[in-house]
């Protein structure tokens, strides 16, 4: 395997933390890397891309060949890693690592790296301790009474973005050929910065979002592309020749104690940026701009849980609605903090 006799002299065992699961790539993980085939690459870091939604690894490493070569390996959003243990000021040119994590589909010198090793034993995950959960949603925060304050994606077993998606059966002909004329590794929304669709937005595993009240409106604030949606309470219609965009215009209500928020208004666009079936090339899931979406946000106190359901429907691309999706956060102490986005080229890293 490319690069694992490179700069040797650092301990080999990293026990379990060897196998994790990759449910918090920030992006689809199975179109870009290859689980079965794992990387473990030793060398001298270059140079660190500290960006979000993904940050990179530059490592000078010999090949299997004899030669130094340049390896990237990709991982989780400077925001994130930093939470989680792995800051940049750990990660400057010269300092010698070990990383472990999959080999990219794409090229023989990039990765994703889920460990790194330092030469003085120092081993950490990019999840956090164990290669758990972020920390972030610690069990010593108050307990909930409503919907309103910051959350975090509750770990979901088996998690996967780019799997089967049986709403691709029920194209019409109009999104049949808006699918045919998408390419998932150039026109990922993600690769400019776009938030793609109000369900990838609270898809965003490992960055937390914030619900608060600003005067008569409600406010969806996530940390995920800096994405900020004003939920208009005292509105009964979207505005009928207003702008349109990847997250449309939102209108709510309460309905007892569930927040529920309508909306439309959308630019047409990408609902999964990539959908895998068996014997075919990778896809993207579009929509049109008929899409409408309603979604509930309910308390589940007992269980400390923010349960978001979302109903999608569009007319125009699908023949029937969407089953309704289903997502719950645990309460956080975490800040949000600035994304900042970094546009990425077609590989991942700007640098290529």
């Amino acid at each position: 395997m490319r690069a694992s006799h490179a700069a040797s002299g650092f301990a080999i065992a990293l026990g379990a933390l060897l196998v994790v699961p990759h449910a918090f790539a920030h992006h689809s993980f199975a179109p870009h890397f290859d689980s079965s085939k794992p990387a473990n690459i030793s060398g001298t870091i270059t140079e660190f891309e500290a960006r979000n939604p993904h940050s990179y690894l530059h490592i000078a490493a010999t090949d299997e060949n004899g030669r130094t070569r340049e390896y990237v390996c990709e991982s989780h959003g400077v925001t994130q890693l930093s939470r989680n243990g792995i800051r940049p000021e750990m990660l400057k040119a010269g300092t010698k690592v070990r990383v472990t994590g999959s080999m990219s589909r794409h090229s023989a010198y990039m990765c994703f790296f889920d460990n790194v090793e330092f030469a003085d034993g120092r081993t950490l995950n990019v999840n956090g301790p164990r290669g758990g959960a972020s920390p972030a949603a610690a069990p010593t925060v108050a307990a909930r009474k409503d919907i309103f304050g910051a959350w975090l994606l509750a770990p979901i077993p088996n998690r996967s973005t780019s799997g089967p998606q049986p709403m691709i059966q029920s194209l019409t002909p109009a999104g049949e050929k808006a699918v045919a004329g998408y390419d998932p590794f150039k026109d990922d929304p993600t690769f400019r910065c776009d938030p793609v669709a109000i369900r990838r937005v609270w898809g965003a595993p490992g960055t937390p979002l914030e619900i608060v009240r600003d005067g008569n409106d409600v406010v969806l604030h996530h940390e995920w592309m800096d994405v900020r949606r004003v939920i208009h309470m005292n509105m009964k219609e979207h505005p009928k020749n207003g702008p349109r965009s990847s997250l449309g215009h939102s209108i709510g209500r309460m309905e007892g104690d569930t927040l529920v928020i309508e909306t439309a208004n959308y630019s047409a666009g990408v609902l999964n940026q990539y959908v895998e079936q068996p014997g075919q090339p990778t896809k993207g899931l579009l929509h049109s701009a008929a899409l409408t979406s309603v979604e509930r946000l309910s308390l589940d106190a007992a269980r400390q849980r923010l349960v978001v359901e979302i109903d999608l429907t569009d007319p125009e691309f699908f023949k029937q609605p969407f089953p309704r999706s289903r997502n719950e956060y645990a309460p956080s102490a975490l800040k949000i903090e600035p994304f900042n986005c970094s546009p990425e080229g077609v590989t991942g890293t700007i640098k290529k």
